[in-house]
């Protein structure tokens, strides 16, 4: 996380708005698929971002909104339900899903959900009610679980971080920093502080979206997960993972 410090030099991340508009261009090509020929009409949406007190939640919710947002002006989708759910609580995410499907009678065909985590809670809810499996799920970070339920067709994709890329990123701006060399063709980025609107230079690396497609080759091609980790109950042969 950004330290909010006037005397901050440098700043390494991940593009955390890049992570949001990953999330949104995923629903933004799939969403059709999930129209139900039964109920004309826009495709129903509820939104569960993380805290609000983080500040990479709000970076999330910026970049997915400057995705959706036209489809919403345009009426293809419907926002139904929005959520900034405390302390990315996994057991405050089920229960907005499930508000959210009693209000809308269960007419809801996407969920939004900033992580994994949250996103293992909003599986629960729509178990409740049958429609796991049958509502677009996005989550982030590719944990296990997350992955797991992927490949289960139970949550449709991820935000994968390379954290080995992340600590490339961090050797190398030390290394320049070290050896007195200039550092600007690391620090493409700029970071606003908001506290007085200072701008950091940072290295902001790329995020990579994960649907069943590419599970082979990302995360666990990585070495950032182990098949054992994700495979427990799949079937062999599934995504070419197990």
């Amino acid at each position: 996380r950004l330290i909010q410090s006037k005397y901050l030099n440098y700043y390494v991340s991940f593009d955390n708005i890049k992570v949001g508009q990953l999330q949104g261009q995923y629903i933004a090509s799939h969403y059709q698929q999930y129209q139900d020929p039964q109920k004309p009409g826009p495709v129903k949406i509820v939104m569960i971002s993380g805290s609000q007190t983080d500040a990479n939640a709000l970076l999330f919710s910026l970049g997915v909104h400057s995705v959706l947002d036209p489809l919403f002006a345009d009426n293809v989708l419907q926002n139904v339900a929005e959520n900034f759910t405390p302390n990315w609580d996994n057991s405050t995410a089920q229960a907005e899903m499930e508000t959210a499907l009693t209000d809308q009678q269960n007419n809801i065909q996407i969920a939004y959900v900033a992580n994994d985590g949250m996103a293992g809670g909003v599986i629960a809810g729509l178990k409740g009610v049958g429609l796991d499996g049958k509502v677009l799920v996005t989550g982030q970070d590719a944990t296990a679980a997350g992955i797991h339920d992927i490949l289960t067709g139970q949550q449709s994709m991820t935000v994968y971080k390379p954290i080995d890329q992340e600590a490339q990123s961090t050797g190398e701006l030390v290394k320049a920093l070290y050896n007195g060399t200039d550092v600007t063709a690391l620090t493409k980025g700029q970071t606003t502080l908001t506290f007085d609107g200072g701008n950091v230079p940072s290295i902001l690396d790329t995020p990579i979206a994960v649907d069943k497609g590419n599970i082979a080759s990302t995360v666990i091609a990585d070495h950032f997960l182990a098949k054992s980790d994700v495979c427990a109950g799949i079937p062999a042969g599934t995504a070419e993972v197990c």
